[in-house]
């Protein structure tokens, strides 16, 4: 799995989460104002994940 960072058509950018065969699994709901925001978006939802609670239904 890897965090992938790409601009969209209005020159924003997001974080997209990838699994391992190439599936989309995430992609960031807000737009960043350069590459760099949404690395460091990607790197805070990599860090806290994991006490993410269960889901709900």
């Amino acid at each position: 799995m890897r965090f992938v960072i790409e601009q969209d058509n209005d020159g924003q950018f997001h974080w997209h989460l990838v699994g391992d065969d190439g599936a989309e699994l995430a992609v960031s709901s807000v737009s960043f104002g350069s590459p760099e925001d949404a690395r460091r978006a990607a790197a805070d939802v990599r860090l806290h994940a994991g006490s993410a609670s269960g889901a709900e239904s």
